[in-house]
């Protein structure tokens, strides 16, 4: 298997072209050590995610991938998303919440896997939640799996073939761009 930052990168590369994204980032320079991220992170944080430290109005990020899932490419390049994405809107000096993030990251799963002509809703029928998390982040990430699912069965519906991967790409990168109201709102 190719080093984590390689796959970062792969990652990364999938939502630069699947988006047309725009963006002086390299993701792989964000990896860090997972226990270096967990020191700096309060007690009850993810096993494998992204670590913002504020200083003094500035922010430092890292992506950090557990040992226990650094073999799982959709653990990969779920955190990868979260780091793009924020990465993109803060270059346009847009906020993103935690929600933000998670629904956008479970589109991005679906679309890196219909581009790639895989199984698209496959990581939704496997969805399962991490053990010891409290209301407010279960409350969230059953919000986000919702809405992304919702969101994942309208494009299947609306894209259904291999042969409409232009308008699916269309519609992927108009989502992309939505803003928060606009990811919550019921598919048409």
């Amino acid at each position: 298997m190719m080093p984590l930052s390689e796959r970062v990168t792969a990652a990364q590369q999938s939502l630069t072209v699947i988006y047309r994204l725009e963006l002086d980032l390299d993701a792989a320079d964000f990896v860090v050590e997972p226990e270096r991220a967990k020191a700096l992170l309060p007690p009850g944080s993810p096993r494998t995610g992204l670590v913002v430290v504020e200083e003094e109005g500035d922010a430092m990020v890292g992506l950090y991938i557990d040992p226990a899932d650094a073999d799982d490419p959709g653990a990969v390049l779920e955190e990868t998303s979260h780091l793009v994405y924020l990465a993109w809107q803060c270059a346009r000096g847009h906020r993103v919440s935690r929600l933000e993030l998670e629904i956008q990251a479970e589109v991005d799963r679906y679309a890196v896997a219909r581009v790639a002509g895989g199984d698209a809703l496959a990581h939704f029928s496997g969805f399962r939640f991490a053990e010891g998390l409290g209301p407010r982040e279960r409350q969230r990430y059953q919000t986000a799996h919702a809405t992304a699912l919702r969101t994942c069965l309208d494009l299947e519906r609306r894209f259904p073939q291999r042969a409409d991967t232009p308008g699916l790409l269309t519609a992927l990168r108009r989502y992309y761009r939505a803003a928060p109201e606009v990811k919550l709102r019921p598919a048409a």
